[in-house]
């Protein structure tokens, strides 16, 4: 029993600021009103059945038990201030008896009650005053009220309950906003983080293309040279020039792409495909969002990439259509010559796995068995048309 009235008492409101100067139940409110109905109950109280002196002194505890119910939870520990809310509802039934102002200690004990206890503690406390006050209400002979009159004393429970729920009302709410807020930041900072990732990748996949063409050339060339094949190495070393100034070309459009979020898939792809690779884009295809076509280029370029440094000299085919409501793309190549052997990061199939998984797509790498590309390898992938980061990815 004293387990369950404990978990009752430990659920009340220890919050008794409103933040609201209008608010009777304020706690720099609660101290003057205290005051004033105490010092009215002195002036106007009849002594209760003649006894003086005991009507005064229990007019002055009542009044002490008032101040004292006031004092912070720091002071106050929660069964001396049950306690303390206890006594103070049977001395203001009593003092109800000393007709006057002192009937105004039981309305200040029920509003007390309904706005520091919970509900159910709050209604035992008032039912007990309530109770005390008719006992004791006969003893003001002539003055006494009507019993229906002081039965309504138990009303003014109801300004405290709902002065105690508006304050956890306020409460509640400013723990949403602020929950809200925190949430907010945090899908702020995720979404940084992944903005970061693909910016990352796209600087990779654009510098990968680009350096690796440029490095596979000088070494073709500096092999040359010592071959003394010089109008040879020069002419390499000029193809290295036309690939810096297509990796410039190619980053100044990535950068344009992330900022305007538009691409031209067919002209883009087209511009990738070097002479001697086979490029097939259907006409299926159609509109494709921006993001799902970046994310295609990006893919298609690493895997070009790829095949260009393991597997020089073979046959590239780059086949790009659409399968229902998804856009695919193959990028096969044969068997070729390793130039620059661990040259490369080790990121690009990587990079190409988490793209197709952060767009809800499917992708499979891996070598080719038979056919005509037998030997060599292949990459391919599926995306959905529209971009749309709730979809499952399969990697196989």
């Amino acid at each position: 029993m004293l387990k369950r009235l404990r978990r009752e008492l430990e659920s009340s409101d220890d919050d008794v600021l409103s933040g609201s100067w209008i608010d009777l139940f304020d706690e720099r409110v609660q101290p003057l009103l205290a005051a004033l109905f105490v010092t009215l109950s002195f002036l106007t109280l009849r002594p209760i059945g003649g006894h003086t002196v005991l009507t005064y002194a229990l007019v002055a505890l009542c009044g002490a038990l008032a101040f004292v119910r006031l004092l912070p939870d720091r002071l106050l520990s929660l069964w001396p201030r049950f306690a303390v809310s206890v006594a103070f509802g049977v001395t203001a039934g009593m003092a109800f008896g000393a007709s006057g102002w002192c009937v105004s200690l039981a309305f200040v004990a029920c509003s007390h009650f309904g706005a520091r206890w919970p509900t159910r503690v709050a209604v035992c406390l008032t039912v007990m005053t309530v109770v005390t006050a008719m006992i004791c209400n006969p003893a003001a002979g002539s003055d006494a009220w009507e019993w229906y009159v002081v039965m309504l004393v138990g009303l003014t429970v109801l300004p405290g309950l709902a002065s105690q729920s508006r304050k956890r009302t306020l409460r509640l709410s400013a723990r949403l906003v602020e929950q809200t807020m925190l949430t907010a930041e945090s899908d702020a900072r995720a979404s940084a983080l992944a903005e970061r990732t693909r910016i990352a990748r796209d600087i990779h996949d654009v510098l990968a293309h680009s350096l690796s063409g440029v490095s596979l050339q000088l070494d073709l060339a500096d092999a040359q040279l010592e071959a003394g094949c010089a109008d040879d190495g020069r002419a390499t070393v000029q193809t290295a020039r036309g690939l810096v100034v297509d990796g410039l070309d190619e980053a100044r459009r990535a950068v344009r792409a992330l900022r305007e979020g538009t691409i031209d898939l067919r002209s883009t792809l087209d511009r990738m495909v070097q002479p001697g690779e086979e490029f097939d884009f259907s006409d299926a295809v159609g509109d494709v969002d921006s993001r799902i076509g970046q994310e295609m280029v990006r893919i298609v370029q690493e895997a070009l990439t790829n095949a260009r440094r393991h597997a020089h000299g073979a046959k590239v085919r780059v086949t790009v259509g659409r399968v229902g409501d998804e856009l695919t793309a193959e990028v096969v190549n044969g068997r070729g010559e390793e130039i620059a052997a661990g040259a490369g990061s080790g990121l690009g199939l990587v990079g190409i796995r988490e793209r197709v998984d952060l767009l809800g797509g499917s992708c499979s790498i891996g070598p080719v068995g038979e056919g005509s590309y037998a030997g060599g390898w292949q990459v391919a992938v599926r995306l959905p048309m529209q971009n749309n980061n709730d979809r499952g990815a399969s990697v196989r």
